[in-house]
């Protein structure tokens, strides 16, 4: 029995090695067809690419307040209501670095409100120091730059009055050289049709842009909020629209009651410097 189980071992152990020796035979033969065994891929750490984020557009109303300097009992109150909104101050008004200081303290951005000759000078009070088309190169060149002194926190220039100034070329082609050389932009306040500042402007490389609308030409809540509601659209049509108005109590009243409003039609109240270009 005993050397019946050794026999049996040993043709185990031979098939064992007959079934190896195979199996180095397989292996060996699909190395030498098909060449040599890949090594195991290792994934590599995929890069995550970061899609810039879409630019978002708001319709933009840049709303101007004028005549910034003159008092500051309404200017306050316009402040206080604590909106993106952009305020022309004179140069030599009662109030005029007072109102700079308010301003700043609030963190609005400041405008000077430049006096330029009107057609209708004889039948309205002028500003002492006033640009009329009368004047030289240099003795414009003068006035804007003292304007500029007393306004130095200026981002821009828009013209107070100036129905005749504006229409006039050699006037305006100085003034441009002024914004172009301190880096202001100009807001055209748009009270003559026939104004040059846009074309100029724009062939000088001077940011600007042109007031849509007077808000309060008439003083009743009433009206200025319909002429609210009108650069509202405007806004919504063509993404930017300014308008301008002044440091009136009805003024103050309807942007109160409006504010909400204007922000519930998407319209984003922004700084003039926004609306430019």
């Amino acid at each position: 029995m005993a050397s019946k189980r050794k026999r049996n071992n040993k043709k185990k152990t031979r098939w064992i090695r007959l079934f190896l020796l195979f199996l180095i035979t397989i292996s060996i033969l699909g190395v030498l067809i098909f060449g040599k065994i890949p090594p195991p891929q290792i994934d590599e750490p995929r890069q995550v690419v970061r899609l810039p984020m879409p630019k978002i557009s708001y319709p933009m109303l840049a709303l101007i307040i004028d005549d910034g300097g003159y008092s500051l009992e309404n200017f306050n109150k316009i402040l206080a209501l604590e909106k993106p909104i952009t305020y022309a101050i004179l140069p030599e008004a009662p109030f005029t670095r007072e109102a700079i200081l308010l301003a700043r303290q609030k963190r609005q951005q400041v405008l000077l409100h430049l006096p330029m000759e009107p057609k209708e000078g004889n039948h309205v009070p002028l500003e002492r120091n006033m640009i009329r088309c009368s004047m030289s190169p240099q003795q414009i060149k003068i006035i804007i730059q003292n304007a500029l002194k007393q306004v130095p926190e200026a981002r821009g220039i828009n013209n107070h009055m100036g129905s005749k100034a504006t229409e006039n070329l050699p006037v305006m082609k100085v003034l441009m050289e002024v914004l172009k050389k301190e880096k202001l932009f100009y807001i055209d306040s748009n009270t003559s049709l026939r104004s040059v500042g846009p074309l100029l402007a724009e062939k000088n490389g001077v940011p600007f842009a042109r007031n849509e609308k007077f808000i309060d030409q008439e003083k009743n809540v009433n009206a200025i909020k319909r002429a609210i509601r009108q650069g509202i659209k405007k806004a919504q049509k063509e993404g930017k629209v300014v308008l301008i108005g002044h440091p009136y109590a009805e003024t103050e009243q309807a942007l109160k009651e409006m504010i909400s409003e204007i922000e519930r039609e998407g319209v984003r109240l922004v700084f003039a410097s926004e609306v430019v270009g």
